[in-house]
């Protein structure tokens, strides 16, 4: 076992563990969540909403009465949704009230925030989410 203090090549700096502690700081970084969560949002809408056209179009008229498996995991991905949702607002506010970004990628967030709460709404309205 390798530790920072002995490393186990003598050619070893603690590259390997500069490296580490960089990401543990980058991941805990309200700036850095704020944007995986946008992307996280992103893809996740994607995947709803192309999941479930796809299973309104090829599936016949019983599939909403009998819920195969895979639809259920679809229609699990609204909470997904409300998570990332909320994440990305989170870091629209936290891009604004700490300067993080620049002008254009804080409009983008906040940007990205809106249409995130408006979906979100749209799925309480349609009955997705309680």
């Amino acid at each position: 076992m390798t530790t920072p203090q002995s490393p186990s090549d003598p050619g070893e700096t603690g590259q390997e563990s500069r490296t580490a502690v960089a990401v543990g700081q980058r991941v805990r970084s309200p700036g850095w969540l704020g944007r995986a969560s946008a992307v996280g949002f992103c893809v996740t809408l994607l995947a709803f909403v192309g999941s479930f056209v796809f299973a309104l179009m090829n599936l016949d008229q019983f599939t909403l009465l009998i819920v195969p498996g895979w639809l259920q995991v679809v229609l699990a991905l609204p909470y997904a949704i409300v998570v990332f949702a909320v994440g990305t607002v989170a870091g629209a506010v936290s891009g604004w009230r700490h300067s993080r970004w620049s002008l254009t990628a804080r409009v983008h967030q906040t940007v990205l925030a809106a249409l995130a709460l408006l979906f979100v709404w749209q799925l309480t309205v349609l009955g997705f989410l309680p």
